[in-house]
């Protein structure tokens, strides 16, 4: 990774006044010891810029977007023209390796929503370069980082080289990554255990999008595209499929995106839920609504689109250009089971239940609110390989979500533990929400409409209905483009069939184990995991007994803070002004090499700007 150290300007002041004599000896004199002060106040400030880069921080700029979405390299950023998620996109790609060329072949000319993956036009919007940190080296002088730290350290590949990654493994440990999740172990003897975020705010920083219902595809939804929250209900008490409702006790205003239920006689043997569905818009679906809107309906109604498993969709990776091939081929193939879901809710009972749910595999994860007490129970209901249904309560709390009223409420299960906040804080759960995987880690059909929202003689409405995964670390590299024949296919292909899907996965099976490191040694990954150089993917030129691993030796510091994302530009319709001739025109322009233009002018920066403050923050 290339770093960028912004030299402290130090500036000495004295408050001394200077007695002045009307002899030119005194005078000579005196200009003599100013000359001296001045020159001995730079070097100090010198000596203390050195010594505060060397031993307490230091400033670093991302080049790349290994750590996306916590950390962007140099990247674009736009609002979808179709739903408005603001969203960006990585363009490190644009530029010659480890310079700040151009190569005009490699322009990234578009952009793939990730609420909508609606295709945006990208061929004139500026790149801004990657997010500059500060890098924090004293914490290390007083023992190891922590686990999940984003840390910089030197590449063991090439020790003049920066890196930046999240730490996942310390030192001793043996480390295996399964189906997006990483494990660690001591000993042989043990089990691996599954590493959590012990800290959740780390939890929520690496989460992405999935879809944001405060931004609905209004264009497509007009034209009979189905809408991805819709009332079902449960073939069984319990069971992994669900069937739409044509009557229900929801009623639903999609203008205001606001979902009201009144189950004042709902039973509990008979739940009438709003579940989500996958149900995203392919880009031959875009383009048949732009070319022919009357036939596109006619084929939402002979054909509806069916629900797809969520899978490990990286926006920032999806984009056209960035290759001469014009286009980066990026895949999106592994379903990811870990889930969090958010929303508002006003509740017009000062009685009743309402229940929030989650699916993995053969589990249903809930949780119950008892909108009289204000408790909430905890749990999941198992039907496999059991006959008939089992349910294990994992804990009871109390919380404020307690009779009428508005309340904000988050339920996330990631890493194998249930997360619940509501009104914006966490509710203390303990370990007691922490849980062993079930028999089969596949995915069922109740994973096509993963979460869900209900309730029991009780009367609510619920908005701004967020659904965000969790980080699928993969254990190796897969790519969509390559080549399969009779009845294999690749597994974005299969994401609508979870049972086509697991069979396939068994020929990609995402399964890797990492030798026990020493007790000197880290294993790092990135957050970006589907395009991150990090330990998974070494090589080992310096033949080291480990090439995973990243010695003690060559850690540099902790990274603490964002402190200049980017300017935003403003004037102009938001583009600003780049000169476009004399001196400073290779401060604004893109270069192919020293001194030469491309044919189409591509400006790197204008004028006027303001910070970029949202993402001014601590890094998590």
């Amino acid at each position: 990774m290339a770093k960028k150290i912004e030299k402290a300007k130090l500036k000495k002041v004295s408050n001394e006044q200077v007695e002045k004599s009307n002899t030119e000896p005194e005078q000579g004199k005196s200009r003599h010891n100013e000359m001296r002060d001045t020159i001995e106040s730079i070097i100090i400030a010198l000596v203390f810029a050195f010594v505060f880069r060397a031993y307490s921080a230091e400033a670093f700029v991302i080049p790349t977007g290994s750590m996306a979405p916590t950390l962007y390299g140099r990247h674009k950023e736009l609002h979808c023209a179709e739903c408005g998620v603001k969203y960006a996109v990585g363009a490190s790609d644009e530029l010659v390796e480890k310079s700040e060329y151009y190569l005009p072949d490699n322009k990234v000319t578009g952009a793939f929503c990730p609420n909508c993956r609606y295709y945006t036009n990208l061929q004139d919007a500026m790149p801004f370069t990657g997010d500059r940190i500060i890098v924090n080296k004293f914490p290390f002088d007083y023992g190891d980082p922590g686990r999940w730290d984003v840390i910089v350290f030197k590449y063991p590949e090439a020790s003049q080289t920066n890196y930046i990654k999240r730490l996942v493994g310390l030192p001793g440990e043996e480390l295996q990554i399964s189906r997006g999740d990483v494990y660690a172990r001591k000993n042989e003897k043990e089990p691996f255990q599954i590493l959590r975020k012990d800290n959740l705010n780390k939890q929520l920083t690496v989460q992405q999008l999935v879809y944001d219902d405060d931004y609905p595809p209004r264009e497509i939804l007009e034209y009979g595209w189905p809408e991805r929250w819709s009332p079902m209900q449960q073939v069984k008490p319990v069971e992994t499929r669900f069937e739409d409702l044509k009557q229900s006790t929801w009623e639903l205003d999609r203008e205001t995106r606001a979902y009201q239920f009144k189950g004042i006689a709902g039973k509990a043997e008979k739940l009438e839920w709003l579940r989500y569905r996958h149900i995203v818009p392919r880009q031959s679906e875009w383009a048949l609504l732009q070319e022919n809107p009357e036939l596109f309906t006619q084929t939402m109604l002979s054909s509806p689109p069916q629900s797809r498993l969520i899978s490990d969709y990286t926006a920032y990776n999806n984009y056209s250009g960035g290759s001469s091939s014009g286009a980066f081929t990026y895949d999106a193939a592994f379903w990811v089971g870990d889930l969090t879901l958010s929303f508002d809710v006003e509740i017009q009972s000062e009685a009743g239940e309402l229940l929030v749910e989650l699916m993995r595999g053969d589990r249903h994860f809930r949780v119950r609110f008892d909108v009289k007490t204000g408790q909430a129970k905890l749990y999941f209901v198992e039907d496999f390989p059991n006959p008939e249904p089992v349910e294990t309560e994992l804990t009871t709390v109390e919380t404020e979500l307690k009779g009428k009223g508005g309340y904000s409420v988050m339920l996330a299960n990631v890493d194998q533990r249930l997360c619940l906040w509501v009104n914006g804080s966490e509710v203390d759960l303990g370990t007691a929400t922490q849980y062993q995987p079930p028999v089969s880690p596949a995915p069922r059909e109740g994973d096509l409409a993963p979460a869900g929202i209900t309730g029991v003689g009780i009367e609510f409405t619920v908005s701004h209905l967020m659904l965000q995964r969790d980080i699928y670390y993969r254990a190796d590299e897969y790519y969509q483009n390559q080549e399969y024949s009779g009845d294999r296919r690749h597994l974005w292909e299969l994401l609508w069939d979870p049972a086509a899907w697991s069979r396939q996965y068994e020929d990609h099976r995402q399964q890797v184990r990492f030798d026990k490191m020493s007790d000197e040694e880290f294993f790092v990954l990135g957050d970006n995991s589907a395009r991150s150089a990090d330990s998974r993917l070494w090589g080992n030129s310096r033949q080291a007994e480990h090439r995973h691993a990243v010695p003690r030796s060559a850690l540099v510091g902790k990274a603490f803070m964002i402190y200049w994302p980017h300017g935003i530009p403003f004037m102009n319709d938001g583009r600003g002004y780049s000169p476009t001739a004399g001196p400073l025109k290779r401060f604004f322009y893109h270069q192919t090499r020293p001194g030469v233009y491309p044919d189409d002018p591509y400006a790197k920066l204008s004028i006027p700007f303001y910070p970029n403050f949202s993402r001014m923050k601590r890094i998590r």
